[in-house]
């Protein structure tokens, strides 16, 4: 997630922005924080989950709608293509 996009969730609760100095004091302090954060860095966080982190070319459809990468949407429309 991306700094404004944590922001903008966190904006309904009065929590104040944060940014990555913010964080990274909070991180550096709290254990829990670190159980729940793979990485963070000046674009944002990305939270530990039991799935592979995707690559940088892929795009989520909303969860639940099965989305696709733009590589492997690509290499399908190919091979339908060249049939």
């Amino acid at each position: 997630m991306t700094w404004d996009a944590i922001n903008k969730m966190m904006q309904p609760y009065g929590a104040p922005d944060i940014d990555y100095d913010r964080f990274s004091a909070r991180y550096d302090s709290d254990p829990t924080l670190q159980q729940l954060v793979n990485k963070f860095d000046g674009k944002g966080v990305v939270v530990k989950t039991n799935q592979d982190e995707p690559e940088d070319e892929t795009i989520h459809n909303p969860v639940g709608t099965g989305g696709d990468s733009v590589a492997q949407m690509a290499k399908q429309a190919t091979k339908r293509a060249f049939k």
